[in-house]
């Protein structure tokens, strides 16, 4: 994903830290596999991923690390979606 993409997900993640919900944005354009498996060696719960086609459907898609589940739902239901599952 790129720069605008990256920008799209600033906003999320300021929503996300509002509630104490710790996240960070992978700092670079690297292949899906090498971002997941980061996010697996920092033991991260989620991932949330937005390219062209969630941000135009004003969505996201959320993977749940642990079981592989992942499913897109709303961007505006996404610290709910987060804090329900804690």
């Amino acid at each position: 994903f790129g720069d605008v993409e990256a920008m799209y997900c600033m906003k999320l993640m300021d929503e996300l830290r509002k509630q104490n919900i710790p996240c960070e944005l992978y700092p670079d354009q690297a292949k899906m596999k090498k971002q997941m498996s980061y996010a697996n060696s920092k033991k991260m719960a989620y991932v949330v991923m937005v390219g062209s086609d969630e941000m135009n459907s004003e969505n996201v898609t959320i993977k749940n690390m642990l079981t592989g589940d992942q499913k897109q739902l709303p961007a505006v239901e996404l610290v709910n979606y987060i804090l329900n599952k804690q």
